[in-house]
């Protein structure tokens, strides 16, 4: 029998607002903490950094437990000015969430002269009109009917501004009103802030919001074995490619990618399009790969990286070493003395017997002061670092390259790549 091959961009689709069954990831922790969840009474806040899979993970739980839900994005609310005129739009798009109207007919029999006839009268009878809130929940539970519902509000990034959280906490106090109430739907808010409660705890007339929430535990990235099952999944099960060395590609993906979903999927893309010819995948086409993924998805982290190398190709090129040591930091806050480590595992002869600075670096790195896009910043507390943007990470992974005499180079790269 034959069997039509898959195209790589039916296998690896990053960003896809459906869910890609055959290459979902189960998370059967939070899973099981989001079904707990809606069994619960109170509302619900899924968090986590883009890409992580935030929106594919309530998704495919809703579908396989048959929840009815229909998703609200707070970015669009943000831009029509209010939450109340993006669900309108929502209900306005769904086109029978609200009728305004209606219309009955009635058949009535003549007498034995026309036996055969029948007679039609048509009225038509008006509705009051419901707002948007109470539409959505009324849309919402005719199409659950006895089954669950959820009203979805996603990109809560968006939406992080005193307006439009208001709005939100005046959305869900009004869940115990019994007009509302009647409609027995939860809301879930999905999104990157993490502490949406807190937030709630600390302005003193949303503070009741906090008691009505109920936060998932993070959505974070995939852990080493899960990636490396995704990339052999896609490669190997569906796109029936060849692979040099599997562990090669698995690894080098997981590491460059910080093992975050869309990430994941964004790379094995560009590698896909690589092979696709002879539907095979050699370990001289990574650097290809590379490439590729930087140029059409990282050009600007990778931009921002560019700017804080060394502007000439000194002899020891300290901030570069610093950036290829801040590179493999592998958690999300790193202090001075253990990038220092890295520095003097990593460049040993021209590190030796030399005092290094690093603390001071990290703040010139962290400094707005000579640039608009530092690429680390400082912790809340001030005595560790982050990236200032997680990208940051994984493109100085993917665009530094060690040579034999300690120096850092990057890979050079143009957006037309």
């Amino acid at each position: 029998m034959f069997f039509q091959k898959l195209k790589p961009e039916e296998v690896f689709t990053p960003r896809a607002a459906e869910v890609n069954k055959d290459m979902y990831v189960s998370r059967p922790t939070l899973e099981r903490a989001l079904e707990n969840a809606l069994r619960g009474n109170l509302h619900i806040v899924i968090h986590g950094e883009s890409g992580t899979g935030k929106s594919w993970l309530y998704k495919q739980k809703f579908n396989d437990a048959g929840v009815s839900f229909i998703v609200a994005n707070l970015a669009n609310a943000s831009r029509l000015g209010s939450i109340a005129a993006e669900l309108k739009n929502l209900i306005d798009r769904e086109g029978k969430a609200v009728k305004v109207s209606y219309e009955e007919e009635k058949s009535a029999g003549l007498d034995a002269v026309v036996a055969t006839a029948e007679v039609s009268h048509t009225g038509q009878y008006e509705f009051g009109k419901m707002e948007p809130f109470e539409a959505c929940l009324a849309h919402l539970r005719t199409k659950a009917g006895k089954n669950p519902a959820v009203l979805v509000f996603d990109n809560l990034e968006a939406a992080f501004t005193e307006p439009l959280l208001k709005e939100l906490a005046d959305l869900i106090i009004l869940c115990d009103d019994e007009r509302y109430a009647k409609y027995k739907t939860k809301i879930l808010i999905v999104g990157v802030p993490a502490g949406v409660k807190e937030y709630y705890y600390k302005t003193p007339h949303h503070a009741t919001v906090a008691n009505r929430l109920y936060e998932l535990p993070e959505v974070a990235r995939l852990s080493q074995p899960e990636c490396v099952s995704l990339v052999i999944r896609g490669f190997v099960e569906k796109l029936k490619y060849v692979i040099e060395d599997e562990a090669s590609l698995s690894t080098h993906t997981a590491w460059i990618t910080d093992r975050i979903p869309q990430m994941v999927h964004e790379y094995c893309l560009e590698a896909a399009f690589i092979g696709e010819e002879n539907r095979s995948l050699l370990d001289a086409q990574l650097p290809l790969a590379d490439q590729a993924w930087i140029s059409k998805s990282m050009y600007h982290a990778y931009a921002v990286a560019e700017e804080h190398m060394n502007e000439r190709d000194t002899k020891a090129g300290r901030r570069n070493q610093t950036l290829y040591a801040l590179s493999l930091a592998e958690g999300e806050q790193f202090k001075a003395p253990e990038i220092e480590i890295l520095i003097r595992r990593e460049f040993p002869a021209s590190t030796e017997n030399t005092t290094l600075n690093v603390a001071q670096t990290l703040s010139q790195l962290a400094s707005t002061a000579s640039t608009e896009r530092p690429i680390i910043r400082r912790s809340p507390k001030g005595d560790a670092y982050t990236f200032a943007d997680p990208r940051y990470r994984m493109v100085l992974r993917s665009m530094l390259r060690k040579t034999s005499d300690e120096r850092v180079e990057k890979m050079p790269i143009s957006q037309d790549s």
